[in-house]
């Protein structure tokens, strides 16, 4: 028996053209039912808890819009993107894609480089992107991203230069294999100005980076944070995860993050998107949504962090993202600080402001000298450790994020999803289009953005 519990809309996987969608709960789950009158009827599966589903939208709240306003409503989301009236958030993270190089040939690639044309924009032009952003909300927070962005000679020029304007924030995008070979690199990057390395990291066998990225370099991943941590530099591990292939490795890959703090920042999976050539639907078995991931890490971590630790950011839409604070303990647990039955009630009007905040300060805690001994609503299990205070104090340094977060791809794009988004793709022609619309595809590869934007700007 199936129960609709909402309607929104998407786009047909082979036109691309805007289409109503249904989603629709069944069998205990969330699927997204839309049609198009040339093409025909579309299912997918969104969401692999349909009561949890239901009861995240409760936590959803009006939003104030994005004071950004660069390009005129005509069309509707997500065809007038630069951010248009429609757009309902602020920015917490702008992408700057500064190359369509690289170095590697991954199988799955946001950015699919190799398209054919140089995508690689001069200082110039970099300097004009960066004014725009600095015209908006405060702290600025940039992550330089391709491509390889280390593939280019002048990136720590391109870092200083923002640094020098007055960006507040700048992470580097990449698959670490520049920093594995030359720990000087990492030493310029840092006297540039870097803030932290947003570093590629699928797994921690051999077969994993074969099948993905074509090559074995799992020990260039193993030195490239060894490096970081020599040069003082903050990581956030980043993999894609795909079923049958690494979805099994998940409590690895966050005991391998443990024994890395206070290097290693966090660790931000992201479930495969199916952008590029998919002539055919991916099977439902196939896609790994929040709730398999949240579910997979309680498992594969023993209880240590739980499903019900993962809360939304409530910046862009509740069903977008999770993300778990923990704190490193002595005896080498992670203690969990959030928890799903103690949920903040915030108004979405701030919050891209605390996000923008949290990434620009890597979740540094400073404790009042009134805080209370302990703090019994965000601390979801008995600390060990000592009293609330030495939890803080401890915090400060030996923390771990764990977040996820889930983009969408034209198979189940959903728009009212699109116009909360708060990470915005930055382009040459001074739009801010959010990331999945830039990115989306449709079955063929026709992309809506990507492709129609960076090949005007190709040299």
């Amino acid at each position: 028996m199936s129960e609709i519990i909402g309607k929104t809309w998407s786009l047909c996987p082979a036109c691309l053209d805007k289409i109503p969608a249904t989603k629709i709960a069944e069998e205990g789950n969330v699927y997204l039912e839309k049609e198009c009158a040339e093409h025909g009827k579309f299912k997918t599966i969104i969401w692999r808890d349909a009561e949890n589903y239901k009861l995240l939208n409760n936590f959803e709240s009006s939003r104030s819009g994005s004071k950004v306003r660069q390009t005129p409503e005509k069309r509707g989301c997500p065809l007038d993107c630069g951010l248009c009236p429609n757009h309902k958030q602020d920015t917490c993270l702008v992408v700057m894609e500064v190359t369509n190089r690289c170095n590697l040939n991954c199988a799955a690639c946001f950015a699919s480089s190799g398209e054919g044309y140089l995508y690689e924009p001069d200082i110039a032009q970099i300097e004009e992107m960066y004014k725009m952003l600095l015209k908006g909300s405060r702290p600025v927070c940039v992550q330089i991203s391709g491509g390889e962005p280390t593939v280019r000679d002048d990136l720590p020029e391109i870092i200083s230069l923002g640094k020098e304007m007055g960006i507040d924030y700048i992470e580097l995008n990449t698959n670490g294999l520049k920093l594995a070979n030359d720990p000087e690199y990492l030493t310029i990057l840092k006297r540039s100005g870097l803030d932290s390395i947003y570093l590629s990291f699928d797994g921690l066998t051999p077969d994993v980076y074969r099948r993905i990225c074509g090559a074995d370099i799992l020990d260039s991943k193993i030195k490239a944070v060894e490096n970081c941590a020599r040069a003082g530099m903050g990581v956030i591990l980043v993999p894609k995860i795909i079923k049958y292939i690494n979805h099994d490795q998940v409590g690895e890959i966050i005991n391998f993050a443990k024994k890395w703090i206070p290097t290693v920042k966090g660790v931000h999976f992201q479930p495969l998107s199916y952008f590029g050539r998919h002539p055919g639907q991916p099977d439902d078995d196939e896609r790994i949504t929040i709730p398999d991931l949240t579910s997979a890490i309680e498992v594969q971590t023993g209880g240590e962090i739980r499903a019900d630790n993962f809360i939304p950011t409530f910046c862009p839409d509740v069903h977008c993202d999770a993300r778990c604070l923990s704190v490193l303990l002595e005896d080498g647990r992670l203690l969990p600080l959030t928890s799903f039955s103690n949920i903040p009630t915030l108004n979405c009007a701030d919050i891209p402001q605390l996000i923008r905040e949290s990434v620009a300060s890597l979740w540094k805690l400073t404790p009042s000298k009134d805080e209370p001994s302990s703090k019994p609503s965000i601390a979801p299990c008995k600390c060990k450790a000592g009293s609330w205070m030495e939890v803080v104090q401890r915090a400060t340094e030996n923390y771990l994020t764990i977040s996820m977060m889930a983009f969408q791809d034209v198979w189940n794009i959903d728009l009212e999803r699109v116009e909360k988004c708060c990470i915005h793709v930055v382009t040459p022609d001074l739009r801010l289009i959010p990331f999945c619309a830039f990115n989306v595809t449709s079955a063929s590869g026709e992309s809506l953005y990507r492709h129609q934007v960076l090949s005007n700007y190709a040299r």
